[in-house]
């Protein structure tokens, strides 16, 4: 009798040692480090006294928590006034009448037991418009069918305002200038008349350069400008050079690009666009009045473009060339992914990004710059880093969970990647 109960004992202990070793597999196979999987944009421009909102959510096993900081330095949004607040269930930051202060580069950060995953950096930056410099009205006398130009410095403003002219009414309102082949502005925004007309008198109304901030939803409008043509007669004129972008330009691939060149003359001049490098014209490429325009700027739209213009009063065309590069903010050619191995494997993570010029590659461990990690599994022989766009770790043990992140980055901009490494017991 005592035998079968001690049977019966050792039967009971080992059932259930069977369980808990079962629970620990699938707890071992459940955890998860972190991933954010909801962040921020790069940038967020708020307007001082309405709600601002960082996104930031993620998921693992066990559930994270989030961390946030600024500028750096560890920031907790409970130490603050009662502006600021962190929704539940969530690292979304919010805050509530936005102040000065709130200005900064936040960074959003979640954590488990098993690493700690970083979101992208984001600039938040207060809007801004400042006014235009008070100058007196100023009283322009054009002669009939000759070139003029009317000049405007906008304000500063963040982030850049929408700079357009306009034509005041006799009611108080005004109307936006509609720029033709005729009528434009350049880069600088100044307003330029290929040939005055005496209809650009407007009734004796004046003109003047507007600025809007779009966050803001206020403008501010530049001193007066009067025009009144002079003259019995539209003076005839060949074409002339009058203004035209830089003959070494760059575009950033994917982005809509264009090229201006403004022509004087009276007649107005007929402005023709084409390749000069023996290439065809991309069906992407729309010429309007003084304006090439490319959408989706492509590599193979890199070249040599030219414009010229001619009326009936010139001899030969008039010709500007213009050399187009495409540059690249990064881009991954193969971002980083998730890596789940058994223990003894060899853990392989390479982060191939383009761009020109050409992106540099920067690591984190868990949110810290590799250079910076002490943590002995980075530090010791098992890890390596053999190129600037791969890391490895030798011989994984079930003790190696950890989030990585990845940051392709040149002159104009970053790309980043989260990822995390998962390492479970190898099947007996």
């Amino acid at each position: 009798m005592a035998n079968c109960i001690l049977l019966t004992s050792v039967t009971m202990l080992f059932a259930i040692s069977l369980i808990i070793a079962s629970l620990v597999r699938v707890g071992a196979s459940v955890s998860r480090p972190p991933s954010i999987y909801i962040e921020p944009p790069f940038e967020i421009y708020y307007k001082v006294g309405e709600s601002v909102e960082l996104s930031c959510q993620a998921d693992g096993e066990p559930k994270p928590t989030y961390d946030w900081s600024r500028n750096e330095i560890v920031f907790n949004p409970s130490a603050n006034d009662d502006r600021i607040v962190q929704l539940s269930d969530a690292g979304t930051l919010v805050i509530n009448r936005t102040e000065d202060k709130d200005e900064g580069i936040y960074q959003c950060f979640a954590k488990n037991d098993f690493g700690r995953s970083a979101s992208k950096i984001v600039n938040l930056r207060q809007a801004k418009l400042a006014s235009f410099a008070f100058a007196r009205p100023t009283y322009h006398t054009p002669l009939l069918g000759r070139p003029y130009t009317l000049f405007c410095v906008p304000p500063e403003s963040v982030p850049p305002a929408t700079v357009f002219w306009i034509t005041k009414t006799a009611q108080g309102g005004f109307n936006v200038v509609n720029y033709d082949s005729r009528v434009s502005v350049d880069r600088e925004y100044r307003l330029r008349i290929t040939n005055v007309k005496r209809e650009d008198f407007n009734n004796g109304l004046p003109y003047a350069c507007n600025a809007v901030n779009d966050v803001l939803r206020i403008g501010s409008e530049g001193p007066l400008h009067y025009l009144t043509p002079t003259g019995v007669t539209e003076d005839f004129m060949p074409v002339e050079y009058f203004w035209a972008d830089q003959d070494d330009r760059f575009g950033l691939l994917g982005s809509n690009f264009s090229i201006k060149c403004i022509f004087s003359g009276n007649p107005t001049p007929d402005v023709h666009w084409e390749r000069a490098d023996n290439k065809t014209m991309s069906d992407r490429c729309d010429s309007l009045t003084n304006e090439l325009k490319i959408t989706n700027l492509q590599y193979e739209d890199a070249g040599i473009y030219e414009c010229w213009a001619t009326n009936y009063v010139s001899l030969t065309p008039k010709y500007r060339t213009f050399n187009l590069r495409v540059n690249a903010k990064p881009y991954f050619t193969k971002e980083p992914t998730d890596v789940e191995l058994s223990e003894g494997e060899t853990a392989e993570f390479t982060c191939l990004a383009g761009g020109v010029p050409e992106p540099n590659i920067l690591w984190s461990i868990n949110g810290i710059a590799l250079n910076d990690v002490i943590d002995p599994r980075i530090t010791g022989p098992r890890f390596k880093h053999p190129q600037e766009n791969k890391i490895l770790l030798e011989n994984v043990e079930l003790s190696d969970f950890m989030v990585i992140q990845c940051n392709a980055s040149n002159i104009h901009g970053y790309v980043f990647a989260d990822f995390y490494l998962k390492v479970s017991s190898k099947i007996r």
